[in-house]
């Protein structure tokens, strides 16, 4: 079935692979750049189960971008704080979010249900006129002709198998990904490989249960609670060796791990599902023209709700290095993405296996340790954490410039603040901007004339962020920018399309060393 973008005559400039969150948004994305896209998926309909249910301010803005800002905050909720607790209920530290003004303008950690969030990113694929969205249709077979990927699409309802050129393939297609098994890529095991059990519950009854999510490290079976959205409880308990997994997602099983909260009839069980916990990262994320994302090349452990989130962070870094190559700058611009994402991922992986490690930790006398050690942290006001603190900044490459200006800037979401129009309206930085490259600039900072004449070359243009009072046309309100500027001790930045930070600078002078630095990187010779 070809789609409102069918290009059979001449190649996609883009063909996609897997049509969950990550493929999705990755599709709208180059289509809002005017991109023609091939979105494909092997299912026929959405997968009407719970799966992610949590997101962060930077996909939100993401989903911004993409104008779907109040239709995904539509299907959302609240995040509750994460307390750790003891088998005796003690709680030994305690997760909590940045309270509002938000730097990104939106809740820094929202919960929402996956076929809800797939249901408005679908609907508005099928409003993009430039992609041919094809449901039931599997990729059997990829190779090149002469630098070109040739995708080979069986129609499943039809049985028609015909072929379809695009000059670049991203596979989004899931840890089973059938694009990194046909490129030969492996994982890198980074050792963490548990069995749990995962139960989604819809409680139809006033009945009293955590008003937060919990860890619980108890070391008789490690488990865990998550306020879901609306009236979703989710429940995650570990098996314990020799159990099967099967019968442990049993019905009758299920009621029995729940008894501490639930009796039969206060709650209607969604779903009961056994999963093995890992956490891998693709050996390479792409070959070639062929690039991965998502869990098509990196798998995390659920402890912070970081495997979609990650997955839609690696869509809008690719997306637009894709739009730009395909607009005209060097093809050697892809190679930032594995070389930024994967460290990223990597780190992030590593810093949720630490926290599944205090949670899951079954030998009861070194469970006591650190019940002791983090009482200690507690009483001494060290307990407590800002769930955003815990993520790194990007590091360093060549659009990620550590070493010029600001020492910690660079890597970061820029912050997005909300801006007051002369009528008195407010709205937020990212849609008056729009797309592309941006220099925002406290009062005072003037680049020189020489690179005022290379950010017209790159399209940039600069942007003097006011503040509430003070004479400008964008004035923001809360201070937002002015407080993140002051803490990563900075006079401008650099901000790329997806919203990161590609430098901070104090001086006129840094911003003459970054272009140098970054001509090279993204004109054309």
């Amino acid at each position: 079935m070809q789609g409102r973008g069918s290009r059979s005559d001449q190649p996609f400039d883009v063909a996609i692979v897997g049509l969950g969150p990550v493929g999705t948004t990755l599709a709208a994305l180059l289509a809002g750049r005017g991109l023609h896209v091939l979105a494909l998926d092997a299912a026929a309909d959405l997968f009407n189960l719970p799966r992610a249910i949590g997101l962060d301010q930077e996909v939100m803005r993401v989903f911004q971008e993409l104008g779907l800002g109040a239709a995904v905050s539509g299907v959302t909720s609240a995040y509750r704080p994460t307390e750790y607790r003891t088998a005796d209920g003690e709680v030994i530290r305690r997760f909590l979010s940045q309270e509002p003004p938000y730097p990104l303008a939106w809740p820094p950690y929202l919960t929402f249900l996956q076929p809800d969030l797939e249901r408005v990113l679908r609907e508005h694929l099928t409003r993009c006129s430039t992609v041919d969205m094809r449901l039931a249709t599997e990729l059997t077979d990829l190779r090149e002709i002469e630098t070109m990927p040739v995708l080979t699409l069986l129609d499943k309802r039809s049985g028609e198998v015909r072929n379809e050129l695009a000059r670049f393939v991203v596979g989004c297609d899931g840890g089973n990904s059938f694009v990194r098994r046909h490129l030969g890529i492996g994982f890198e095991d980074l050792v963490f490989d548990e069995p749990w059990v995962v139960v989604d519950m819809l409680v139809e009854q006033d009945v009293s249960l955590p008003e937060v999510n919990v860890q619980y490290c108890d070391p008789a079976r490690p488990h865990t609670f998550v306020v879901g959205p609306r009236n979703l409880r989710r429940w995650e308990f570990m098996l314990l060796p020799g159990e099967d997994p099967a019968a442990m997602s049993g019905e009758d099983t299920v009621w029995g791990l729940l008894s501490p909260w639930l009796k039969r009839g206060e709650a209607r069980l969604w779903r009961a599902a056994a999963y093995r916990f890992h956490a891998l990262v693709a050996k390479q994320w792409g070959r070639g023209r062929v690039f991965l994302a998502g869990d098509a090349c990196h798998m995390t452990p659920p402890f912070l709700a970081q495997g979609m989130v990650q997955g839609i962070k690696d869509a809008a870094n690719l997306g637009w290095k894709l739009a730009s190559v395909l607009d005209g700058a060097p093809e050697s611009l892809l190679a930032t993405y594995e070389a930024e994402r994967r460290p990223l991922v990597k780190e992030v992986i590593s810093i949720t296996k630490g926290l599944g490690a205090i949670i899951g930790e079954r030998d009861p006398a070194l469970a006591e340790e650190r019940n002791r050690r983090m009482r200690a942290d507690m009483a001494s006001g060290g307990g407590t954490t800002i769930r955003q603190d815990l993520f790194p900044p990007i590091g360093p490459g060549p659009l990620c410039l550590h070493g010029i200006g600001s020492v910690n800037a660079a890597g970061r979401p820029s912050p997005q603040p909300e801006i007051i129009a002369t009528d008195g309206s407010v709205r937020c930085l990212d849609d008056i901007l729009g797309y592309g490259f941006h220099l925002l600039v406290r009062q005072g900072f003037e680049p020189a004339p020489t690179d005022r004449h290379r950010l017209e070359t790159l399209a940039i243009t600069p942007h003097v962020i006011a503040e509430e009072g003070e004479k400008g046309t964008l004035c923001e309100r809360h201070a937002v920018f002015r407080l993140w500027m002051q803490k990563h001790a900075c006079e401008a930045i650099l901000v790329r399309p997806d919203h990161v930070v590609l430098a901070g600078l104090r001086t006129p002078g840094d911003l003459t060393h970054v272009l140098d630095a970054i001509l090279p990187v993204l004109a054309a010779t």
